[in-house]
């Protein structure tokens, strides 16, 4: 099975092409290429480099957030169209699921916060331990926030941007080739014909000013 995986969420856009068979998987393609919140054209670019080294896949993944307003519709909006046009299954997950804390200790993956810049005064956080949520994404003020790590000291913090008032987080991003073995064990919550961003408060508006008169 060949699934063509890819999260925009961040300021990192994630582009993996899986290719899965006989209990492994092989990445035909990776890219994570830096972009801009109002700049999509990476994604493209990303996209159109790994059907050209890889061919039609099987299925797409995407990620759904929470993260950049932009980049989470544009990434959904992207692969829904290319699901519809190769009439292809789609999976979406939240995409601080394919985020990965490492124990360079025992060599195996850890329990983690992941946290974001929800603007508006607001970080959201959720835990997550063996690719599962322990609590999913909820806001929470900056001090909230740094109260509620410390009721999971053990775990380390991640986040793909600084967050004021936290010193201690390791930045890090969500991994396409991550969803896509999400998308290979075919867990059937994550199949969708239409995705849906993952926001957890209404886009922030700028209203127009009033005509003059």
């Amino acid at each position: 099975m060949k699934i063509l995986s890819l999260d925009s969420s961040t300021g990192v856009t994630s582009v993996a092409f899986l290719i899965c068979g006989n209990g492994g998987y092989e990445t035909g393609y990776r890219c994570d290429t830096p972009h801009a919140r109002s700049d999509s054209s990476s994604l493209f670019q990303s996209l159109q480099a790994a059907v050209t080294a890889c061919g039609k896949p099987d299925a797409i993944c995407v990620g759904l957030g929470p993260g950049s307003y932009n980049g989470v519709r544009a990434g959904i909006a992207v692969a829904r169209a290319f699901a519809t046009a190769g009439e292809l299954p789609l999976h979406a997950y939240p995409s601080p699921l394919a985020m990965r804390a490492f124990d360079s200790m025992t060599g195996h993956d850890t329990g983690f916060w992941a946290a974001g810049d929800a603007r508006g005064g607001h970080y959201w956080v959720a835990a997550i331990e063996n690719g599962e949520f322990l609590e999913k994404p909820f806001l929470l003020s900056p001090v909230e926030a740094v109260g509620h790590f410390h009721s999971k000291p053990r775990f380390p913090i991640l986040s793909s941007t600084p967050l004021g008032g936290i010193t201690d987080l390791t930045i890090a991003f969500p991994d396409a080739g991550r969803l896509a073995m999400m998308a290979e064990k075919g867990d059937p919550c994550g199949q969708t014909e239409t995705p849906e961003p993952l926001y957890l408060k209404p886009p922030h508006i700028t209203m127009p000013r009033a005509s003059l008169k």
